[in-house]
């Protein structure tokens, strides 16, 4: 038998599987990155192009065993292949899923300009699509496997799908409660990718980089590093969006200071509240002054067009205490924490220096006096009982 008649002895049906088998193999390990590109929204992984590429390089190898053992072996029952059209058809799977919810995102989604580039961020429609897409891709996938392996009795209602249903019923107090509270967020139209947020009990401020079906990625801006929170447990706290604002003026900060009492001896009324006015006048120019040299620095970004308001805030033992509220500008779009700690963390640092500078300028003393009263016991007598 020559091995033009080896290969004949397959049929038409089977030859044309086969071919189309390797077709499919060899087009998705040429097209692996371009693929992996759309779905990954731009961002290219070369760790799972390999994986992908050796998945197919995979599948062939099966494919040509498989070949083979059809004429070698009369009992063989095509397990090569069916292991192969598994792995496709999770592969497939997993990539109608992929695509598809890329395009559902364009559809459903909502356009928003993040870093300068246009994206399209999760919608309360989009992520609903999404749940019936991976419902219908789950289901489709799991009955192309039974039918690949014609294990046709695990439809019934005993079978998978059966105890498929059972576990995710047995399951939902762990995953429906994260699941919901995400939609919960989308449908709020209150946090989306890219905005900052305060949570309740947390000091540090957080950009959102992705909010996910069962979890929350956030990047810490002041130590710019990555946190993962489930959405459930996101909600439950006070969430402070400083990407969305009350007003066009800005986010509103303050800065407190402590300055000593100042010292009137006068004898009159008149002109101890003459003294006064004039000590309360060096204060609202000095705040002035750090106003109009914020305005002159690029570096601060501060709304020029609202000058700072001040205000005698606490009476204190040892100091009047001022507040000094400032408007900030508006933070841009961005998920770069480098960017927003020049807007949020350094404009405060800066404005606190230039209030320094003014006070010196008005010979207004920032430090906190100490008052202590001091006794002096008389030679030969004893301090007075309390």
């Amino acid at each position: 038998m020559t091995s033009y008649d080896w290969l004949l002895g397959l049929s038409n049906m089977e030859w044309a599987a086969h071919v189309t088998i390797f077709v499919i193999n060899l087009g998705l390990y040429i097209f692996a990155k371009p693929i992996l590109t759309i779905v990954e929204s731009g961002r290219e992984d070369e760790s799972k192009v390999k994986i992908l590429r050796y998945l197919n390089i995979l599948v062939m190898i099966l494919q040509l065993i498989d070949i083979i053992l059809l004429r070698t072996t009369s009992d063989y029952q095509n397990y090569f292949i069916k292991t192969g059209l598994t792995l496709m058809g999770i592969y497939a799977g997993l990539l109608f899923y992929s695509i598809s919810s890329f395009l559902l995102l364009k559809k459903f989604g909502q356009e928003k300009e993040l870093d300068g580039n246009t994206i399209f961020v999760e919608t309360y429609s989009s992520r609903l699509v999404d749940i019936v897409l991976l419902i219908f891709t789950v289901i489709t996938t799991i009955y192309v496997l039974i039918v690949t392996w014609g294990a046709n009795s695990l439809l019934e209602t005993t079978g998978i799908f059966g105890i498929i249903a059972a576990f995710l019923a047995f399951t939902s107090n762990i995953w429906a409660p994260d699941i919901i509270s995400g939609l919960i967020i989308l449908n709020t139209h209150m946090l989306e990718d890219g905005d900052i947020v305060v949570v309740d009990g947390y000091t540090d401020e957080y950009v959102i980089n992705k909010v996910s079906f069962i979890y929350i990625i956030l990047y810490d801006i002041r130590n710019n590093h990555r946190t993962l929170i489930r959405n459930s447990r996101f909600i439950q706290s006070k969430i402070d969006n400083l990407s969305r604002i009350a007003s066009t003026d800005g986010i509103r900060k303050k800065l407190v200071y402590n300055i000593g009492y100042p010292r009137i001896d006068e004898s009159t009324s008149d002109e101890r509240l003459e003294k006064l006015k004039q000590f309360q006048g060096r204060i609202d120019k000095m705040f002035s002054r750090a106003f109009e040299a914020c305005c002159e620095n690029e570096n601060i970004k501060i709304n020029k067009h609202k000058p700072f308001e001040s205000a005698l805030t606490n009476t204190g033992n040892y100091a009047l205490e001022y507040t000094l509220w400032m408007y900030l500008e508006r933070i841009p779009n961005t998920k770069i924490t480098a960017t927003i700690r020049k807007h949020l963390m350094r404009t405060i640092y800066r404005v606190n220096e230039e209030v320094f500078i003014a006070s010196v300028a008005e010979g207004i003393d920032l430090s906190t006096p100490v008052l202590s009263d001091v006794s002096f016991e008389k030679k030969g007598e004893p301090l007075p009982s309390q």
